[in-house]
């Protein structure tokens, strides 16, 4: 009887151990700023002038849907974005306009905030400011 006894034990162990030392799989992280983003949009460079509500789409096809209402009229733009390295850039043009701007904001790997700056294209500032917050 103790002969299986002894055979037995090191096979329950091995069981035991086996099954219950699972690791937890991580919680993917947000590696890209696909999504909406939503937050305000400042004409200028400086801060303190009027602000409007600056929502944007960024889509896994590439492109961008921006959308800026400051309280007189609904701006709605399309474009194209990327993204290199830390920096997210989208170029696009609203409805009815044949100027053509571009963003640039930093993005890190988890980011719920971006700020950034948007200009005449090809720069990406001068125009004006804007920071965002995923939703």
């Amino acid at each position: 009887m103790k002969k299986y006894l002894l055979i037995l034990l090191p096979a329950f162990m091995l069981v035991l151990f086996t099954a219950s030392c699972k690791k937890d799989d991580p919680q993917p992280q947000n590696t890209t700023a696909q999504g909406q983003w939503t937050g305000t949009g400042e004409y200028g460079t400086t801060g303190g002038n009027p602000t409007y509500v600056f929502t944007l789409n960024f889509k896994s096809n590439g492109t961008v849907d921006i959308t800026g209402n400051n309280n007189t009229v609904i701006d709605v733009a399309t474009g194209t974005w990327t993204m290199v390295q830390d920096t997210v850039k989208a170029v696009y043009t609203y409805a009815g306009s044949s100027a053509s701007y571009t963003l640039a904001a930093k993005y890190s790997t988890g980011a719920t905030v971006m700020i950034g700056t948007i200009g005449l294209s090809p720069t990406t500032s001068g125009t004006g400011i804007f920071t965002v917050t995923k939703n």
